[in-house]
């Protein structure tokens, strides 16, 4: 899905054909959402962050 990234006055808006996905965002912000986006599109079992990278399940793990 094309995913478009519009630039106001001084902020950015990520737009999709099914709507906005974000307003008033930086434009680093916004290609990362973007990336994001088509990271789900193209996989739907994607988590940004597993569980085994998280700060608590490392926590819990050290602990044993």
């Amino acid at each position: 899905m094309p995913y478009t990234i519009t630039k106001f006055d001084d902020s950015y808006k990520v737009t999709s054909p099914h709507g906005t996905k974000a307003k008033k965002t930086t434009k680093t912000k916004a290609k990362k959402q973007v990336r994001l986006l088509r990271a789900i599109e193209h996989n739907p079992n994607f988590t940004p962050y597993s569980a085994s990278n998280t700060k608590e399940s490392s926590f819990r793990r050290r602990r044993k």
